[in-house]
């Protein structure tokens, strides 16, 4: 019998999902709640070992194609994060060649410079809007020259980003899942051209190494291609824009960790595991399907159920973490669920990682005296993602 009312659309909700979170965890760890544009419903999933397993399980299927019309199948169904073995297999082995260990750290003087450059922007004037001036504006000029986009078509995509997170939330309008087909086709068509002038003049980049994959080893389809490149620009921006605001937003809202952290600079790793733990970016992972009957915390699912691993609730649960609801930059061992775990684990997480870390450690170096204008938050109105719209500082 259902204890617990859910609105997504509740502002309060939105502000502060952690209480509602934890009431799911005591009371209905396994939620079926109706969505309109999911004729089944949905079933969250919030305790800790539950999400993992939803992860890490086969019987659970990221392949939406199973109970969804080929013509109604969202955008991105191509890609690896819609797949499961052996497509996945194949595909996730193509595009991890652009993240292994060795390139992400190559990346990292670069990253430095880009920071540095968005410092030096905004320090004559003493205040900026950190998402705006630099936390949309590191992960997609990364991401951008990763994949090989010009300069001048980065903001472009930004605007697609935002569009394509809007969309894909729970509580989308038709007017904003039209705005989400909309910009996957832009994304598209854009790559069409990216990769006509690739073919003609190849590069040493990720994008050539991908039509080389198509064009000579035939590891991936035109689709496949298309999407792939679309996603890895889109999803290499947003989780990245989400962790830097809310780790800075939650740092300069709690002093005593801040001043920890000015004392012992070598913390900064483990503060950023933290700030992804305590203000995940993605709050809910892709949906998971049923493909046999299962049982989830004392509720029975049947085949062909759509299931939500909610990120944002296991990573506050108290079975997993002492006090969980408290923000402690020395929290080890701290293994939460931010970037998954499983097959489908993150593929971008260490270039996040070392966004995250060349940033924080000189903006704190080159801005001593950096601090909120306000202590509102002005969080993005998602359900499936946790960021700020706007975060104002001064220094």
């Amino acid at each position: 019998m259902t204890t617990t009312m859910l609105d997504l659309t509740d502002p309060a909700f939105l502000t502060d999902p952690y209480p509602i979170y934890r009431q799911l965890q005591q009371t209905e760890p396994a939620y079926k709640m109706p969505v309109t544009r999911f004729a089944t419903g949905m079933w969250l999933i919030t305790r800790y070992a539950d999400v993992t397993a939803l992860f890490r399980e086969a019987q659970f299927s990221n392949d939406m194609s199973r109970i969804i019309p080929a013509d109604q199948l969202p955008g991105f169904s191509k890609t690896l994060i819609f797949r499961d073995p052996p497509d996945h297999t194949r595909l996730r082995s193509l595009v991890s060649q652009s993240f292994t260990a060795k390139r992400v750290r190559d990346l990292e003087p670069r990253i430095a410079a880009i920071v540095d450059d968005l410092i030096a922007r905004a320090r004559p004037r003493g205040t900026m809007d950190f998402i705006a001036e630099f936390a949309a504006l590191l992960p997609s000029t990364v991401i951008a020259e990763l994949l090989g986009v010009p300069t001048e078509d980065q903001a472009q995509f930004q605007v697609l980003a935002d569009m394509i997170a809007r969309g894909a939330d729970h509580r989308a309008t038709a007017e904003q899942q039209q705005d989400y087909r909309d910009a996957v086709s832009e994304c598209a068509t854009y790559f069409q051209g990216l990769i006509a002038e690739r073919r003609r003049q190849p590069q040493d980049d990720f994008l050539t190494g991908l039509i080389e994959a198509r064009d000579v080893q035939d590891r991936l389809s035109e689709d496949e291609l298309l999407e792939t490149c679309s996603l890895i620009l889109l999803a290499g921006y947003e989780t990245t824009v989400r962790l830097l605001g809310n780790g800075l937003f939650t740092l300069l809202r709690h002093p005593d960790q801040l001043a920890l952290l000015r004392q012992q600079p070598a913390l900064l790793p483990r503060a950023i595991e933290e700030m992804l733990r305590f203000e995940s970016p993605v709050q809910q992972a892709v949906m998971r399907i049923t493909t046999e009957p299962v049982e989830i915390a004392g509720r029975s699912i049947a085949a062909g159920e759509m299931l939500s691993a909610v990120i944002g609730a296991a990573n506050r649960d108290p079975a997993q973490f002492a006090d969980p609801d408290r923000f402690d930059i020395t929290r080890d061992p701290n293994r939460h669920l931010a970037f998954g775990t499983g097959i489908h684990f993150c593929l971008g997480a260490p270039l996040a990682r070392i966004e995250g870390r060349v940033a924080f450690a000189r903006l704190f170096e080159q801005l001593p005296n950096l601090r909120l204008v306000h202590d509102e938050a002005d969080w993005i109105p998602s359900t499936r993602l946790r960021g700020l719209q706007s975060l104002a500082i001064e220094f």
